[in-house]
């Protein structure tokens, strides 16, 4: 009989309704429907910015008292802070069972609560920690909590040697360590020579996928992610003054928080004449998303780096068909005839020639047929919640047998 096990989850913060906070609340809630308790800690907490639909169905707390808002450069210190007062406040989890971490500096949290009080962790890990280990998009455009990380070099310069060593040890040291797909798992051995099992995001494939006909009456584009000069949404904006040239009633639908890269974007719009054609719906619910995924005729991927990307995922379980890059995560989602639509990099104009030849071709059906399959085969909820829930288990029952020693460390 499975156990009633006790479960920490940290996560890098809860401030913005991204793919992986998205992720880690999914989690969450299928382990608690298990009959499991969890609760979730991050240095960042903001539950009216994250899925406030979702995330009162869980429990969410700061590791650390918050900084006021208007501190300057407030998500920056607040992690840091959190980074380096954290066994100050480790035995507030002194009595879980097993701890997840997810990214770091989750990571990180379950590492000290290992070596402390013996409690295992499992890694669950979308990408090299990116404040050491940059991608080409974030070198040309600087690193983003909410707004551009300028504490960054500070840091970077006292303590990059320290920073290091804790993140290859934390991970060296967990449990087990899951990647989000297959493109994770690349650069997690490229970085770290460690080979990571694969557990990609998950989504809730739909019962019924809204033909393409019914699609027709109302057509849009869709492009869902956070507004930070790495999603690239620019390549959209540009892609569309191309796609109107054949399809004039098409628009562009674009969701998020807007943000001070926003600002970029609507003057582009305005600049290429579609201020009629581009529409900032700014945020939406989960509900609303959802709709917006059922009833778009595609939905484009723009950034160029992307470690896996949920919205592919998440439109594709509405029987979708998505454009992307062919690069990063969704050159691994997209398989067999799916591939065509995967657009090279990074020429706008063979984006947009991908996006006319779904809308203009005879087997939107079929490819709409595909993606849903895709997901239901390979990437639902089901699975990578399971996947994480045996994890846990594994490594949980693999410490209790080992003596006391858990039980001991406890009651120092």
């Amino acid at each position: 009989m499975n156990k009633r096990l006790k479960v920490a989850v940290f996560h890098f913060g809860f401030f913005y309704s991204g793919g992986g906070e998205k992720l880690v609340l999914e989690e969450a809630m299928s382990f608690r429907k298990a009959g499991w308790k969890v609760d979730l800690f991050a240095p960042i907490v903001e539950k009216d910015k994250c899925f406030p639909d979702l995330i009162d169905k869980v429990n969410v707390a700061p590791i650390m008292p918050m900084l006021p808002s208007w501190f300057p450069r407030r998500d920056t210190i607040q992690v840091f802070m959190t980074c380096i007062f954290f066994p100050i406040f480790m035995p507030r989890y002194r009595h879980y069972d097993v701890v997840l971490g997810t990214n770091q500096p989750g990571i990180y949290f379950g590492f000290l609560l290992n070596k402390v009080y013996k409690i295992p962790y499992v890694a669950y890990v979308a990408q090299p920690l990116r404040l050491l280990h940059p991608r080409k998009v974030d070198e040309e455009t600087g690193l983003y909590l909410r707004y551009r990380m300028k504490f960054t070099p500070f840091i970077l310069k006292y303590f990059r040697d320290a920073i290091d060593f804790l993140d290859r040890q934390s991970l060296k040291n967990a449990g087990k360590i899951l990647a989000n797909g297959e493109n994770s798992a690349e650069k997690i051995f490229r970085t770290y020579g460690i080979r990571a099992s694969l557990c990609p995001a998950g989504a809730y494939p739909i019962k019924k996928v809204v033909p393409f006909s019914k699609r027709l009456k109302n057509p849009y584009i869709l492009l869902t992610n956070r507004h930070f000069p790495q999603k690239r949404f620019e390549y959209a904006i540009s892609a569309l003054s191309l796609i109107t040239k054949r399809h004039p009633d098409i628009k562009l639908v674009i969701t998020g928080e807007k943000t001070t890269y926003t600002q970029f974007l609507e003057e582009l719009v305005i600049q290429l004449s579609l201020r009629d054609m581009v529409v900032f719906k700014g945020f939406v619910s989960e509900k609303e998303c959802r709709k917006l995924y059922e009833n778009a005729l595609v939905y484009v991927y723009t950034a160029p780096e992307e470690d896996f990307g949920m919205g592919v995922i998440e439109a594709m379980a509405c029987g979708t068909p998505v454009v992307a890059w062919n690069n990063g995560g969704p050159k691994f989602i997209l398989n067999g005839e799916l591939k065509r639509y995967l657009a090279r990099p990074f020429s706008v104009s063979d984006f947009a020639q991908k996006i006319i030849n779904i809308i203009d071709g005879k087997s939107y059906r079929k490819i709409s047929g595909q993606c849903w399959k895709l997901v239901k085969d390979k990437y639902c909820y089901s699975s990578h919640n399971g996947l994480i829930y045996e994890d846990l288990l594994s490594v949980s029952n693999k410490i209790s047998r080992s003596g006391n020693d858990r039980q001991n460390a406890i009651d120092r």
